[in-house]
């Protein structure tokens, strides 16, 4: 079929690249596969020689193509990834995401609960901002959202001529496990998300007035945390964000007791 602009249709086909994919995918028994955009079944196809398989395919002409090539070994769900339901069992998500919405998806999936692996296609640039490290150009809210579920690592990358038709960037594969830490919290997420409104801007700035906080009381955090005020949020690791959490969620629990005391 032809492949849709709507869509981000880029359809793989590159065997080299099949082949290693399914392979990091590496179901346990009683797992399933969640197959997120199978498009024409090129990875489908072998996807259902190692568990079941649960295509997602938002294409309405696509999905029933699915159907009927692979009748009732493949459970296929006309839906669209980014609100789909998930299994309730334990699931290995794999995909060649479309570029305009791979990154909500994969944050959809690693948040999830059953989920214990994802094998993702993603443009090139996106794949590099899952695994920068502080300091780097490409490090910032996307990075340290996925260090709070999972640890993620490179498999491949590949040239646009592995598509058809050809996209205008690069492609990498990346496989995500989970691994949620133990102080992730939505408030954490909220402080990271603050922390890179304006990358240009330091630290202090951007955490000023968040949730209340004062200038003052964000630059008080950072020095009981022993990090330099004049630090921008790239230069922090994860656990370091989670620090100046803590420091200034306990000054202000502090100040509010205090507050009480004096009333």
């Amino acid at each position: 079929m032809k492949p849709k602009k709507r869509f981000g249709q880029h359809f793989l086909r590159n065997r080299g690249a099949v082949e290693k994919i399914v392979a990091a995918v590496e179901p346990q028994p009683g797992e399933v596969i969640v197959e997120i955009g199978p498009g024409e079944g090129v990875l489908t196809e072998k996807l259902l020689e190692i568990a079941p398989v649960i295509a997602i395919e938002i294409d309405r002409d696509l999905a029933p193509a699915l159907k009927i090539r692979f009748g009732e070994r493949l459970e296929v769900r006309n839906e669209d990834a980014l609100d789909a339901p998930l299994p309730e069992q334990p699931y290995r998500a794999v995909g060649n995401l479309p570029y305009n919405v791979g990154t909500p998806i994969l944050r959809r999936v690693i948040a999830d609960t059953h989920w214990k692996r994802a094998v993702f296609m993603l443009q090139k640039e996106v794949a590099d901002r899952l695994i920068a490290k502080p300091g780097e150009e490409d490090y910032g809210y996307l990075t340290l959202y996925t260090q709070v579920y999972a640890r993620a690592k490179r498999l491949m990358t590949l040239e646009p001529k592995s598509f058809y038709p050809p996209p205008k960037v690069r492609s990498a594969v990346v496989v995500l496990e989970p691994d949620l830490k133990p102080f992730a919290s939505s408030e954490l997420l909220d402080l990271l998300s603050t922390a890179f409104r304006m990358r240009r801007k330091t630290l202090v700035n951007n955490l000023s007035g968040w949730r209340g906080a004062t200038r003052d009381s964000v630059v008080a955090a950072l020095t009981a945390a022993g990090i330099d005020e004049r630090i921008r949020a790239e230069e922090l690791s994860l656990e370091q964000f989670e620090l100046v959490r803590k420091t200034i969620h306990h000054r202000d629990t502090e100040k509010d007791g205090e507050h009480k005391e004096t009333l």
